[in-house]
């Protein structure tokens, strides 16, 4: 039979142990940026949202064999040009995010230049998907695998084909 001691001893370590863990997945999982080198700045990530620690383990493990499976969705709720709602099915592209509007004309205006209308652009997620790419379930906003960068011109990059771009992590 164990002691108390011993007993308190394990579930002391066991719990800093899973402080360790969490700290560690909290923030991006490098501290430079894979594409320049640079320190990393907090606000230029790529955040894959997993629902569950069990998920986000699996993830961890191996990001190159999930990547592919993330699927982006739009990062804003409300068209940029018009406020109205949008719909799903109208979106463009830019450095890698989704991006929704309500109609083909406010798209149509978007794309004729980018890099201005981003600017408007109300970014309403913090993780470039809606469901887990391991079990398809809603993604808990505190379980995500992130990558920084140390500006958003380095993190479209990775944005653009992140499976690919993966391995340039460390």
């Amino acid at each position: 039979m164990k002691s108390k001691a011993t007993k308190w001893l394990g579930t002391l370590l066991g719990c800093l142990s899973l402080v360790a863990v969490v700290s560690a997945i909290a923030g991006p999982v490098n501290t430079k940026c894979p594409f320049s080198g640079k320190a990393i700045n907090k606000d230029a990530t790529y955040s894959v949202g997993l629902c569950c620690g069990n998920c986000l383990k699996k993830f961890s493990k191996d990001p190159a064999n999930y990547l592919g499976k993330v699927k982006a969705v739009a990062v804003n709720t409300t068209c940029p040009m018009s406020g109205k709602s949008v719909n799903p099915d109208c979106t463009a592209t830019h450095k890698g995010d989704v991006v929704a509007f309500c109609g083909a004309g406010c798209q149509k205006k978007f794309k004729a230049d980018p890099a201005a209308m981003i600017k408007q652009v109300k970014f309403a997620r913090k993780t470039v998907n809606d469901k887990c790419p391991i079990s398809g379930k809603p993604v808990n906003a505190k379980k995500t695998y992130s990558v920084g960068f140390c500006c958003n011109n380095c993190a479209g990059k990775f944005k653009k084909d992140p499976a690919k771009n993966i391995a340039k992590v460390n």
